[in-house]
Order: C-alpha cells, then structure tokens, then sequence
C-alpha cells in the first residue's frame, strides 16, 4: 500500500479531510452497531398460556446473559473511548491504517457472539478463550495501527502528546491472553480479569493527579 506523504494544496487537503471523515463515521458507525446487537445476546422466554407465571423465574434464570451484556458493554465502550481518543490524533490516515482499522472494526462487530456464547456457556473454559481471543486480537490489531501511525507521522503534535500519557499498548492484549489459563481454573476469575482493562486508564491518571 502506497504511503500518503504530506498535504499539498488545497484540493489534496480537502481528498484527505475527507478520508479521515469517512473513515472515523464508518468506525463509529460499527462501534454503534455492535453496541446494539448486544441487546440480541438475551434471549426471551418463550412461555405457554398457561406458564406465563413463571416469567420472573425464567428471567432470573437469564442472569449469565445479563451479565455477560453489561460485561462486553463496558469492554466496547471502552474500545471506543479507546479508538475516539487515538483517531482524535490522526492528521490523515493512509493505506495500511484503513486496512488496519477495518480489520479491527470486522473483531468488534464480530464480539457479540462470543458475547452469547459467554452468555449461555460461561461456565466452559472454551467461551472464555473464544471472548479473550477476540478480544486480545482486537488489542493487538489497535497496537499494530498505534505503532504506524507514530512510524508514518500521522499524529498530530497533540495526538503524540496524548499517546505519551497512554500506558502501553501491549497492557490489554497481555490482559485478555493471561485470562486463557486462567479459565482452565475459574471461568468468573478469568471474565473478572477482562474489568482490569477499565481500572488501568483510571489508575494511571489517579497518579498523574496526586503528581
């Protein structure tokens, strides 16, 4: 893939405003989509006329569902928060970061199932590798698209300053693999260790704050 290089006039400044523009609504877009598919991951009872009382009972019994929404909730919102910010630093984008931000955005759209599969076998180790495996290989491909565009100068001074204060980039795909052995222990201990991916930014700018 070609590498863009800097802006020229100003027909080719408006050609990569543009780019970007389709490219950060294509990404929201998806994030938007994949949020709302989530809802999808609970099923609805299905009851007779005559056992229509025993609803609350069936709902209770959909608790793993619940919760593996709010779960997976929490992780794309994140993921977005995540993406927003980087994107928010990005001059132009080039060849390599498109094709690095579709395969990320085909993972996120793809993490509702795993969702379900968490949500009805949760208790299987497998459903936990199946949700850390998308999920590190998620982390991994928004690593891949940090690194080039530092490498390819598509930050912006203001982007370079904001990933400076970001911790490591490796920090969440470390996470989600570490929880693959875990679950051959606890499958509740493994999903658990996928919330540590929100206390690390809020760690982080607790000490910047007390500095």
């Amino acid at each position: 893939m070609d590498e863009q290089g800097p802006p020229g006039g100003p027909e080719e400044v408006e050609e990569l405003e543009f780019d970007y523009a389709r490219t950060v609504a294509l990404s929201d877009g998806v994030f938007a989509i994949a949020l709302t598919l989530l809802v999808l991951t609970i099923s609805v009872p299905t009851l007779s006329a005559a056992r229509e009382g025993e609803l609350g009972r069936r709902l209770l019994d959909r608790g793993p569902e619940f919760r593996s929404y709010v779960l997976s909730f929490a992780i794309i919102g994140y993921l977005w928060v995540r993406h927003h910010g980087f994107f928010r630093g990005i001059d132009r984008v080039d060849g390599w970061l498109t094709a690095f931000n579709l395969v990320y955005l085909g993972l996120v759209a793809f993490l509702p199932y795993p969702t379900r599969i968490v949500g009805l076998y949760g208790g299987q180790p497998a459903s936990v590798v199946l949700y850390a495996g998308t999920g590190g290989a998620i982390s991994l491909i928004a690593g891949l698209m940090r690194t080039h565009a530092l490498r390819a100068g598509l930050m912006s001074p203001a982007g370079r300053r904001h990933l400076a204060r970001r911790e490591h980039w490796a920090i969440a795909p470390t996470i989600f693999l570490a929880s693959i052995p875990i679950a051959y222990l606890s499958t509740t201990v493994a999903a658990l260790l996928w919330l540590t991916l929100l206390a690390v930014p809020l760690l982080r700018r607790t000490r910047r704050f007390r500095r």
